[in-house]
């Protein structure tokens, strides 16, 4: 959060919203019959790394090195490409996208158009991805260096001097995950649905599609609904959009997240609550329309109408990050071309 914040107003919320939490486990909120009440970190997921046919993922595939419009499963964008740099699994790790004639960096957050077509057949977006499918390795895109490469997320050792690449603890992710161009969760405001600031990044995105995705990859994704997680520990607004790939099989057939599998999104819903406890921190909630306390322990799912005015609320703010160079405001500040520090 930002550091002019009153942290008597943040605090005193935190306790609050804890105690209504507390009282929402006991009157019998509950995720399903079959998973575990709120407060319990002992749950475990109930699923395997679901990759691809043969037991491999995909995360390296070299097509994207080739050029993006060439992964076949995907409707990549074309005249990009990937640049890999350093050993994957180490902190030295980058995976650049670069303009496939000229060379050049692109920044994926910043150059990449977000909206492809928004009419009667879906919301149709440009989407990044960082982590595929069901796979460990916490990649994400660098905020901080010049045209936002990727890189392995870090965590400090404890009572080390030294830094480890960081892997989920909890369980490999259960899909496609990474995130809308051009958006922005604003860490300076609350958010205007759910009250709590958001948490500094592009905004989320999540791919129910089936085939996974190699590191990098930027392709066209229709967008059918979202969940609003909120950190349980720092207490920030993370919305995650529910997407699919529109190259998937089922993608004609896929239009509103009423459409996936309840299976498909109790994975997910599991994961996002719980994934944190496992180094040992708070489970996280979600935004409720419909309760008093506009929060619930377990996932609420928000359709794709919904979550169309939630993308475009986020493109909003980052037009009025770049616009205004906000990245000047947060504590770390971010490389944006035009608003340099």
């Amino acid at each position: 959060m930002d550091e002019k914040r009153n942290p008597v107003i943040f605090y005193s919320r935190g306790i609050l919203l804890a105690l209504m939490l507390l009282v929402s486990v006991f009157s019998g909120v509950a995720f399903s019959a079959e998973h575990a009440s709120p407060g319990n970190t002992a749950v475990n997921p109930d699923f395997e790394p679901p990759c691809s046919s043969n037991g491999t993922c995909r995360e390296l595939d070299a097509c994207a090195d080739a050029g993006l419009g060439r992964c076949r499963a995907f409707k990549g964008v074309s005249g990009l490409r990937r640049v890999l740099l350093g050993s994957f699994g180490t902190l030295g790790f980058r995976a650049q996208i670069v303009n496939a004639k000229s060379g050049k960096p692109v920044s994926l957050w910043h150059d990449v158009p977000l909206v492809i077509s928004d009419n009667e057949k879906g919301f149709v977006v440009n989407a990044f991805f960082e982590i595929s499918r069901g796979t460990l390795a916490k990649v994400e895109l660098n905020k901080w260096e010049p045209h936002n490469p990727m890189w392995q997320d870090r965590k400090k050792v404890k009572n080390q001097s030294f830094k480890r690449p960081r892997y989920y603890a909890w369980s490999p992710a259960p899909g496609n995950y990474g995130a809308l161009p051009r958006t922005w969760e604003n860490v300076l405001e609350d958010d205007p649905i759910t009250g709590f600031p958001g948490d500094t990044d592009p905004i989320d995105v999540i791919d129910v599609g089936s085939a996974p995705c190699p590191l990098g990859l930027v392709y066209q994704v229709k967008v059918i609904g979202a969940l609003g997680m909120i950190d349980g520990t720092d207490l920030q607004t993370d919305w995650k959009i529910f997407v699919i790939n529109i190259k998937d099989p089922k993608a004609k057939t896929i239009n509103d997240i009423s459409d996936v599998p309840r299976e498909t999104k109790n994975r997910w819903g599991l994961f996002w609550r719980f994934y944190k406890t496992a180094k040992g921190l708070n489970e996280n909630f979600f935004y409720d329309p419909e309760s008093a306390k506009k929060v619930n322990a377990d996932p609420v799912w928000l359709g794709a109408k919904e979550a169309r005015k939630i993308v475009l609320s986020s493109a909003a703010a980052y037009q009025k990050l770049v616009g205004e160079c906000l990245n000047r405001k947060v504590k770390k500040p971010y490389w944006i071309s035009g608003c340099l520090p």
